[in-house]
């Protein structure tokens, strides 16, 4: 696995072909494309994406990390009852230790760097009508998380109560914008672009993560979702 990543060489790549389609989710974030058209989109991940409209996400298959031990929360010590809670850069530091990581890896895991990863935080997935199907359905997205300034089991309690299986969220002891500024490029979640949806007064948790952040009536606008 390599140090770092250059971003902007991937970028420079991705544009230096005329004629190149948008990336899969450049209707929602930069208006560009057509969702019709991205239905059948390739996905090389076991998740299924979009979902009936009107269904509640608990027959589709949400997005996460497939784990051995997965009725345990994540983001939480083994010892507290969790599935784990180390860091992004300990995980990756211990990997490398253990000589898992092939010396000519070229992303997060050991392949190339994915699109997108997306968080929600805790308010802005509140005012949601039906987070499970927001959750489940966003097929743009590589990754999607869920943080916020409360308890890990407030956290796992909403997850439960609409069907969500976040891929990752902030633990008890870590803030918001700790939590997403853990994904960096030796996180597995880590991606050329990270989104951060949440409320009006939520933007300073994107800005201290360096992420990019979307009010969640922005976001409901463009992709439809209904708001409570």
């Amino acid at each position: 696995m390599t140090d770092s990543i250059d971003l902007d060489e991937i970028e420079a790549g991705a544009e230096s072909e005329e004629g190149e389609t948008p990336n899969h989710g450049d209707w929602f974030w930069r208006g560009e494309g057509d969702p019709d058209a991205e239905a059948e989109a390739s996905d090389d991940s076991d998740v299924t994406g979009g979902v009936e409209a009107g269904s509640t996400g608990s027959e589709t298959t949400v997005p996460h990390v497939p784990r051995e031990n997965r009725n345990r929360p994540v983001g939480m010590p083994t010892e507290q009852g969790g599935a784990g809670g180390a860091s992004a850069r300990q995980a990756a530091e211990d990997e490398r230790n253990d000589g898992g990581v092939p010396e000519d890896a070229s992303g997060p895991h050991g392949g190339g760097v994915d699109e997108m990863t997306m968080a929600f935080t805790y308010e802005a997935a509140k005012r949601l009508t039906d987070p499970g199907f927001v959750f489940a359905g966003a097929a743009w997205a590589d990754w999607v998380g869920l943080v916020g300034e409360v308890d890990a089991h407030v956290l796992n309690k909403f997850q439960r109560e609409n069907g969500i299986d976040a891929d990752f969220f902030n633990g008890s002891g870590t803030g918001p914008a700790e939590r997403l500024a853990e994904i960096t490029e030796m996180s597995m979640f880590f991606a050329e672009r990270m989104v951060l949806v949440g409320t009006a007064d939520e933007e300073w948790i994107a800005e201290e993560a360096g992420w990019e952040f979307v009010p969640v009536g922005t976001a409901a606008e463009k992709a439809g979702w209904e708001l409570d």
